[in-house]
Order: structure tokens, then C-alpha cells, then sequence
């Protein structure tokens, strides 16, 4: 379809409260909206001028902007400037799995290894942002690995630079650190998934055990958390293991009417890029091989009452162990069992589908596993030095690993 896009001057910075979130918005009158179909939360994806794919989020549009033409689309104008615009410009429905993420990272006193709070440095909103005195990165969404960890390596080099050139605590020395745990404070590494209607409008008929969603998380948990949890060892390990939180333990997730969230066991995994590309390749492979099961499962999702039984997991995945087995095995201090886990699961994965797309990314991480758990050596918590944050010149050369 083609559509009249215009630049929103209370989309664009500073005028927005949202700041920088404005970018990966695409805002739609109300009366467009509904002539179009097209429903809040969902995605659209428009051509860069390099001919990539940028995804937008549908939001309504601004009272001034819909008075002054409710036949127009509305983007930032960085947006704008980004994409191939011509006087009508062609935007299709997202039909792929959509992957985003909002890993967190401490700001921590080199002296005292405390924490500072990152609202001293960074707004609520935007892409580089606080939340709960957590810096927190929040990437554009993206259709594979590649694309979202260079964004992430972007939104590092920005932080790393404000950080830097800061007044506030300038004689304090200070270090960006990727981790799960640090001064009795928790940090998550948030994947987000853009789903089906059908599969996630099933998540409110059902709030049971045999909800669909918990099923899927219970896949997640078992192919995605257990290798998460290996790098963190028994170094890091007090974020799964708190037994008072429920917070990023096996099971973990939030759902709203367009996106699945998952909340990986944990902070650490954006520690190196190699981590970061290759936890967003797994849960890629994974989420796309469950999807593609549980449609063909359910003739299509026309039969969804097929789907109810915890049994159907087993049919679909043999190997997977019971969900409370697999919850043991995330909260251990001690990543053993998870070890022992790990030849089931990456012969597994060998199998799914769309793992020949992202081998590199996935059996890297696989191998710096397999690694570190016979020498027990693993990357510093140091994101300045892992992601060459100094050099942006460097950074911008590196080979993401």
C-alpha cells in the first residue's frame, strides 16, 4: 500500500518527551487507522535509502497533527530522513518475527565498587535511558542478530561518551559494567518478541498453568535460559538464585496485545558482543522453530484448543525437560546441571529452524561456552574494553564476533 508521510515537528527532538523513542514510531490518525485496518502496537515496515528494512510501531498521531491532515502518516524526522521517500511512500505489514531488547548495565564507583544511579545522567525515556538507577539500552527492533547488536554497539558508544564528558561526580572514576548482580542490585536482559494475534490473543482466555505463553516460555526457558545462565558461573550467580523474586527466574515474561517479552537469566549477557549476538541469534532460531511447530501443530491456529495440554510440548520437543526440573536448574548457584544439559540443547538447536541463517552467531557462543567451562575464563565485566568504546573509530571497524 502507499501512503503520504509527513515529518511531525512533536514527533522530532526536543519536543517530544519521548526523545529518541519517537524515531521508531510511525504515528496514524485515528479515521486512517480504521479505514486502513490497522490496530495500535503493530508494526510497519518502510525501505531505508539503503534498502533495509526499518519497522515502526503504529501509535496515534498527535491532536495537531491529525487536525492538520488525518490523510498523512507521521514519523520523526530522523525517521524521514532515514527512509526512501518519494511523494507516496509503499509500507507493508511486518510478516517476520520481529526481535528487539532492553539489556541493562551498572554505572558503578571504580573506589568503592558501589552503584551510581544512572538518572543522574540519563532521562527516564529514549534509547540510551535509566530505569530503577539501571542505565538501559533500548535498540531499535530488528529482523536478525546483526542489525540489533550494532544498534546496541551505537547506543554503548553514546552512553560511554555522555558518561565521559559528565559534570556531575567528575572526580569520582567511574566504569560502565556488564552483570547480573552488584550491590544488592539486579539487572535483566529483556528480549521482545512480535508475535502473532492469535497466539497472543489466547494468553487472555486462559491464565492457567496450560497457558499458552507459559508453555512457550517453558521452551524458551529450557533452549535460550539454561545456556544463558553458563557464562554467569558461580561468580555471578545471585540474581537467578534469590528464591524472595520471581524476577528473572525461569518462567519470566510479560505480554501485551503485539509483543511477547522474556526475561533472560541475565545483565551479564551484554557483557561482549560475542554474548549479545549470540543469545539475540538463539532466541531467533528458537521462537521462529516454536512458532512454526505450534502453527502446523494447529492446522494453522484453527484449532487452538489442541494446544492446551502441557503434553503438546513433549510431542513437539522430546527432550525438554519438565518445567519445575528446568526452574531448579536456572536458580542453581552452581551451573553443573546446566552443563550437563548443553549437548542435548545445542543438538537440538542444530535442528531447528532457520538455525543454517545464524550458525555463526549461535555456535560461537556455543563454543565460548564450552570454553569456559573447561578453563573457567570468561570476558571482564569491563563494557568499556569488550565493545573498544574508547576508539569509536575501532568500534566502528570491529568484527562483531
Amino acid at each position: 500500500m502507499k501512503l503520504r508521510i509527513r515529518v511531525s515537528k512533536s514527533m522530532s527532538h526536543p519536543h517530544s518527551p519521548l526523545g529518541t523513542i519517537e524515531d521508531r514510531l510511525i504515528r496514524i490518525p485515528a479515521s486512517l487507522r480504521e479505514s486502513l485496518g490497522f490496530k495500535t502496537g503493530h508494526f510497519l515496515c518502510l525501505k531505508s535509502k539503503d534498502d533495509r528494512s526499518i519497522p515502526l510501531q503504529i501509535t496515534a498521531a498527535y491532536h495537531g497533527d491529525a487536525i492538520d491532515n488525518d490523510s498523512c502518516v507521521y514519523v520523526s524526522k530522523d525517521t524521514f530522513e532515514k527512509i526512501d521517500i518519494t511523494k507516496f511512500s509503499t509500507i507493508k505489514p511486518v510478516d517476520d518475527i520481529l526481535i528487539g531488547c532492553d539489556p541493562e548495565f551498572f554505572l558503578i564507583d571504580k573506589a568503592t565498587h558501589t552503584n551510581i544511579s544512572a538518572s543522574h545522567f540519563f532521562s527516564h525515556y529514549g534509547d540510551v535511558g535509566s530505569d530503577c538507577g539501571l542505565a538501559e539500552l533500548r535498540p531499535r527492533p530488528g529482523f536478525n542478530e546483526d542489525e540489533v547488536t550494532a544498534n546496541l554497539r551505537d547506543l554503548l558508544i553514546r552512553a560511554y561518551k555522555h558518561i565521559s564528558d559528565r559534570i556531575l561526580y567528575k572526580n569520582r572514576e567511574m566504569a560502565l559494567i556488564a552483570s547480573s548482580y552488584n550491590d544488592n542490585h539486579t539487572a535483566g536482559f529483556h528480549i521482545h518478541f512480535g508475535l502473532s494475534d492469535k497466539l497472543l490473543a489466547e494468553n487472555k482466555l486462559n491464565k492457567g498453568d496450560d497457558n499458552l505463553l507459559k508453555k512457550m516460555v517453558s521452551v524458551l526457558d529450557y533452549y535460550v535460559g539454561i545456556p544463558a545462565i553458563i557464562p554467569e558461573g558461580s561468580e555471578d550467580y545471585r540474581r537467578r538464585s534469590i528464591k524472595s523474586s520471581q524476577y528473572g527466574k525461569a518462567g519470566d515474561h510479560r505480554s501485551d496485545h503485539v509483543t511477547l517479552e522474556y526475561r533472560v537469566p541475565g545483565g551479564h549477557l551484554l557483557r561482549h558482543p560475542l554474548l549479545t549476538k549470540g543469545i539475540l541469534g538463539l532466541n531467533m532460531v528458537v521462537i521462529k522453530d516454536l512458532t512454526s511447530r505450534l502453527r502446523k501443530y494447529s492446522d494453522d491456529y484453527k484449532n487452538m484448543a489442541i494446544l492446551n495440554d502441557y503434553k503438546v510440548l513433549h510431542e513437539l520437543y522430546p527432550n525438554l525437560p519438565h518445567r519445575e526440573e528446568v526452574r531448579n536448574i536456572i536458580m542453581s548457584e552452581n551451573i553443573s546441571e546446566a552443563t550437563a544439559q548443553l549437548g542435548t540443547i545445542i543438538h537440538d538447536v542444530k535442528q531447528m529452524i532457520g538455525f543454517k541463517d545464524r550458525s555463526k552467531s549461535i555456535m560461537d557462543y556455543f563454543k565460548y561456552m564450552v570454553s569456559y567451562i573447561s578453563s573457567g575464563k570468561g570476558f571482564s565485566k569491563n563494557l568499556e574494553t569488550n565493545w573498544r568504546l574508547k576508539d569509536e573509530r575501532q568500534s566502528q571497524q570491529m568484527a562483531i564476533l
